[in-house]
């Protein structure tokens, strides 16, 4: 069960790490309903527009954006808002401080590599409701264009890779790692059908990633003959009552069905 919006939130600010309280209530606010995204766009970035110097002010973005995913993981029911925010934060002027462009909000500077370092970089035998929550947040910032798909729509491969085509082909025993393997990543994976799979069904880039060993033996990237071969695999995982937990085949069924609407609006 998420912690109610004011437990999580003072023990963010009572943490010695954690967020200043201009940042946690600017949230806080925000999802009570008590302010626009605008106007938490302008407290939540308030600290950092009254640094004294340029460095001081990026080495603050880190933290920002840290509370914005952990408020993302914790609370899936306020993604659409959370997403709000961040538009209204690369709407934000540049921060010039002593002359010097110091923070560049359109590009929403540090947050890729946070979210490289702390979303993308997971393991792939370990369940979490929070990650499957965040992957879902990301792939709505992506389905909105807010982020960069070089940098953020490019890890839905490693998704993909992990719970379609690592496991055996459909027909093999199955093993308990297998089994372990499709319970964790299908929930992680189905996440970006579902918020972000029209982006991905016209996605015909490479991102520079290289050719993995698997059941999928094209190019590496996002292509039409990739997406059968993952909805295929769903459709498959569909049939594995008894076998991989039922929220495991409710969510393939789930994403097989976005599947088909997309490939039915592109075809009318």
């Amino acid at each position: 069960m998420a912690p109610s919006i004011d437990a999580f939130f003072d023990k963010r600010i009572a943490d010695r790490w954690g967020p200043t309280r201009n940042e946690a209530n600017a949230i806080r606010e925000l999802l009570r309903g008590s302010i626009t995204p605008e106007e938490a766009a302008a407290r939540f970035t308030s600290d950092i527009r009254a640094s004294r110097t340029a460095e001081a002010s990026r080495g603050s973005l880190w933290g920002m954006w840290k509370l914005l995913e952990d408020t993302a993981r914790k609370f899936p029911e306020h993604h659409a808002t959370l997403v709000k925010l961040v538009d209204a934060v690369r709407q934000l002027p540049d921060l010039a401080i002593r002359g010097e462009t110091a923070v560049k909000w359109p590009e929403l500077p540090i947050l890729a590599e946070l979210w490289g370092e702390n979303v993308f970089d997971r393991d792939e035998l370990a369940y979490s409701e929070e990650q499957v929550a965040i992957i879902g947040f990301t792939a709505q910032l992506c389905a909105r264009q807010l982020v960069d798909a070089n940098d953020f729509l490019s890890a839905a491969e490693l998704d993909f890779y992990a719970a379609f085509e690592k496991a055996p082909a459909a027909g093999s025993a199955l093993k308990a790692g297998d089994i372990q393997r499709l319970n964790v990543n299908v929930p992680i994976a189905s996440q970006w059908i579902l918020h972000a799979g029209e982006a991905i069904y016209n996605c015909e880039e490479t991102f520079g990633l290289q050719a993995r060993d698997g059941l999928w033996t094209g190019q590496p990237g996002f292509s039409y003959g990739r997406w059968k071969l993952w909805k295929e695999r769903a459709e498959w995982v569909c049939s594995l009552n008894g076998t991989v937990r039922r929220e495991t085949i409710d969510v393939a069924r789930k994403m097989v069905e976005r599947m088909s609407q997309i490939e039915s609006a592109d075809a009318s």
